[in-house]
């Protein structure tokens, strides 16, 4: 995801200012931060940096509020501050947040959303990351199977091919372990287990692509798909363009 966030942190205390910092150099939106040193405020480069945490302690210094005021119009100042006397002073320079010394992670996420919003390409980036991430299928790392008085979990990496009948399927492994039926149909073990690199060569048959060691023509056209573990299966001509997949470099 591309960054839009470069942060100035000027934080005097320092249990705040080291949770602060972890919080922004883990979020996706931040590029960078930088400790900001003791120096003018109307030194700061705006064309570096947008976003600015200041810990504000004083309210008597009128050039502290004239320098922040000015900052806020060109970039995104949060305030900091012991106490919640604090905050209207923050809203009036034009801060985006107001934030107490002892804000939480969930507190410094409503923060980060707030500059979010203010930032088109970065709500636009948001939008993309969050689409992304609910179309995302995670990959289980194992097969329910409930049998008579008892759940068995299956770890995926054990299976070695899958053959199936109606809503049943029959998961084979290797050495000398007995087969294990499931009741589930062929299309939904399919598409569990594609991530995890099994191919359909038949329409009763899944199998792991590294599992497969040899192609072997047929007279009518099908190939026999041999395993490493010498198991012998069909591959149909209906799934022949799996064979390009199979012959394909594993990535």
């Amino acid at each position: 995801m591309i960054t839009y966030f470069h942060a100035l942190i000027r934080v005097s205390t320092s249990k705040f200012a080291t949770f602060l910092t972890q919080q922004v150099q883990a979020h996706r939106h931040f590029d960078s931060q930088t400790q900001l040193p003791e120096q003018r405020l109307d030194q700061i480069d705006t064309s570096r940096f947008n976003v600015l945490f200041y810990e504000l302690s004083n309210l008597n210094d009128p050039t502290q509020i004239v320098h922040l005021t000015e900052l806020a119009k060109t970039m995104k100042v949060v305030v900091i501050a012991r106490s919640a006397e604090f905050a209207n002073f923050a809203f009036e320079v034009g801060a985006v947040d107001f934030l107490t010394v002892d804000a939480t992670a969930s507190r410094l996420e409503k923060c980060f959303d707030k500059l979010i919003h203010l930032c088109p390409l970065a709500t636009q980036a948001e939008r993309l990351f969050k689409a992304a991430s609910e179309n995302e299928q995670p990959i289980a790392a194992h097969i329910v199977v409930k049998d008579v008085g008892k759940v068995r979990l299956i770890d995926i990496n054990d299976i070695v091919w899958i053959n199936g009948a109606g809503n049943y399927v029959e998961l084979h492994f290797n050495g000398n372990s007995a087969p294990v039926l499931h009741r589930e149909t062929m299309k939904n073990i399919e598409q569990q287990l594609e991530p995890e690199g099994f191919i359909r060569i038949h329409r009763s048959t899944l199998v792991r692509k590294h599992a497969i060691k040899e192609l072997m023509p047929t007279d009518s056209g099908d190939y026999k798909v041999k395993l490493k573990n010498n198991i012998s299966l069909n591959l149909s001509r209906r799934y022949k363009n799996c064979l390009e997949s199979i012959i394909s470099p594993v990535t």
